[in-house]
């Protein structure tokens, strides 16, 4: 018997797009949680891994552009398979370049691990939101909570892997194999019409609504946010492991530092729907840029004392929501929603282009440590925006 809609919703839904963000976040944090490792072997300076980090963003920005037009053709589905195939595949062709110790073919590998991470990004996020659309508590705190809980198993894994000196190389396969193979299972579940523009699933012209300029003005603003907390986000998983090395920390002591991180931005995903739903989507965006800039503005002081560990739970727990509140607030209005979201994740995505050449460019004058001034003052300006998450008037007035 084929289920209806709500059906697969109440029963399957959840779970799968759950398991998008799962695994998309433990196939990251298995790469960037080896970072010490990956510029050992290598032989390059941080700077050069930030060049990597901007290499993976590029491919990401590429797939997120990409991914617009034809989740629209083609449907959610297919655009998951695809992105879900390619990502594991592209993960084991860097050892190539970890094997022989090639900068170039490891950023060629890292390119093509970009180009589906977004488009996965991308439908992962479409998809929460008509989720997040259809149910009446928030969802997607806890199903952007699977990708922290990926990050937080990815990084546990690796912290335990380098204790019994297990190469990075078999990790990758192992996690590329394994996590590939069960999120393909799930996702070859979703209907074949989610995503599709009534144009090609019907096959007849529809008028397609466009954005006022002022709903484009607050697209962009609330895209703005979001991309701070990606920046704040991309600089935790690139430059935290690195940066703490450079202290005279040990890789696990690093790594261990890492997981903390992801703790604290996974518990509090996970708890975050009820908090949203008591104080709102603009306290809660307020609340964690401040708790975010005190995390980063505190592990900045971790060449001169033990201060890393409580700096990156409030770095985790402060970063946690707002990305979630931000697609949360651009899809108030169905009618537009394929447009903002592909704004916004176009910003995601430049931040994540961003954060490497920015903080490893800086880092070369004034340090690592010195460069994480950036996302403070970041942080503190998504602070000053953060009413713009209110609930779209456009629709209100509607």
């Amino acid at each position: 018997m084929t289920k209806t809609v709500s059906q697969y919703r109440s029963s399957v839904w959840f779970v799968t797009v759950f398991s998008m963000f799962f695994g998309r976040g433990i196939l990251n944090a298995s790469w960037t949680s080896r970072g010490p490792d990956v510029r050992d072997t290598l032989g390059v300076s941080t700077a050069d891994m930030g060049i990597i980090a901007t290499v993976f963003a590029a491919g990401a920005i590429i797939g997120v552009l990409a991914s617009g037009s034809i989740i629209e053709r083609y449907g959610s589905r297919a655009m998951a398979l695809g992105t879900y195939l390619v990502m594991p595949i592209s993960l084991i062709a860097a050892i190539f370049g970890l094997q022989t110790h090639s900068f170039l073919a490891t950023t060629v590998a890292l390119f093509f691990f970009g180009l589906p991470f977004g488009a996965a990004d991308y439908v992962s996020n479409i998809e929460a939101s008509e989720l997040d659309r259809a149910s009446a508590k928030s969802r997607l705190p806890m199903l952007h909570g699977g990708y922290s809980i990926g990050v937080l198993v990815g990084a546990l894994i690796t912290s335990v892997l380098i204790l019994a000196n297990v190469p990075i190389e078999m990790q990758l396969v192992g996690t590329a194999v394994l996590i590939g193979g069960w999120t393909l299972y799930r996702v070859s579940g979703l209907p074949p019409h989610h995503g599709k523009h009534p144009d090609h699933e019907s096959g007849t012209k529809t008028v397609r609504i466009v954005q006022t300029p002022e709903g484009r003005r607050r697209t962009h603003l609330i895209s703005i946010i979001a991309f701070v907390f990606v920046f704040a986000e991309g600089a935790a998983a690139v430059f935290i492991p690195l940066a703490l090395t450079e202290a005279g920390r040990t890789p696990a002591e690093a790594a261990f530092a890492y997981t903390l991180y992801s703790l604290g931005m996974a518990f509090s995903r996970v708890v975050g729907g009820r908090i949203v739903d008591r104080i709102g989507r603009r306290a809660v965006v307020l609340y964690s840029s401040v708790l975010c800039a005190v995390g980063v503005g505190l592990f900045s002081f971790a060449p001169f004392g033990p201060v890393e560990y409580v700096a990156v739970l409030f770095w985790g727990v402060g970063g946690s929501l707002s990305i979630a509140m931000s697609v949360s607030a651009v899809s108030d209005n169905k009618s537009t929603l394929t447009q903002a979201q592909s704004t916004l994740w176009t910003w995601v995505y430049f931040a994540n282009l961003g954060v490497g050449p920015v903080l490893g460019g800086i880092s070369i004058v004034t340090g690592i440590f010195g460069a994480f001034l950036v996302p403070v003052i970041l942080l503190v300006g998504a602070a000053s925006i953060s009413a713009v998450t209110r609930p779209d008037p456009e629709v209100a007035r509607t």
